[in-house]
């Protein structure tokens, strides 16, 4: 029994967490294999990062953080156009266009569907891991100050 795909909102992320050799080399053979072209040519860049803190609401640029934008067409079944996009924060264009390839394959169900979505899987599991990893850390960070409050009554006596 497979596991339902998880929201094309989190693709990004997943495939940028998979081992981007990987990527790329899949990303490469299924654009060739479906023909895919640039529906725009893919842009590298800086956004700003904008914050509202809490108290005036006041909105205020935090910093700029690179990113690439890459848009492709591929044929689908029957002869029909298909698209994929990507939008990451990085400045690799080609591994933006790979990243849109492969969301275009797997959106669409197209040959190489199955590959994309073990690469996923892949991603997936590394952020899991590493989310992990974090909370491990963070739970070392935990104080437990009721044990403070009761040595403080201790001294009273």
């Amino acid at each position: 029994m497979t596991t339902p795909i998880p929201p094309r909102s989190l693709w990004m992320r997943a495939f940028a967490a998979a081992e981007s050799d990987r990527v790329l080399a899949l990303a490469g053979r299924l654009a060739i294999e479906h023909g895919a072209t640039h529906r725009s040519a893919p842009r590298a860049g800086l956004a700003l990062l904008r914050l509202r803190e809490s108290v005036m609401l006041d909105t205020f640029y935090l910093g700029e953080i690179p990113v690439t934008t890459a848009r492709v067409a591929l044929l689908g079944r029957d002869g029909l156009h298909v698209e994929g996009g990507a939008v990451v924060m990085d400045d690799d264009v080609e591994f933006a266009a790979a990243l849109a390839v492969l969301d275009g394959v797997l959106a669409h169900g197209l040959a190489g569907a199955a590959e994309a979505r073990e690469l996923l899987d892949e991603g997936l599991a590394q952020i899991e891991r590493v989310a992990n990893v974090r909370a491990a850390m963070l739970s070392r960070t935990k104080v437990d100050f009721s044990l403070m409050a009761e040595a403080g009554d201790d001294n009273r006596a």
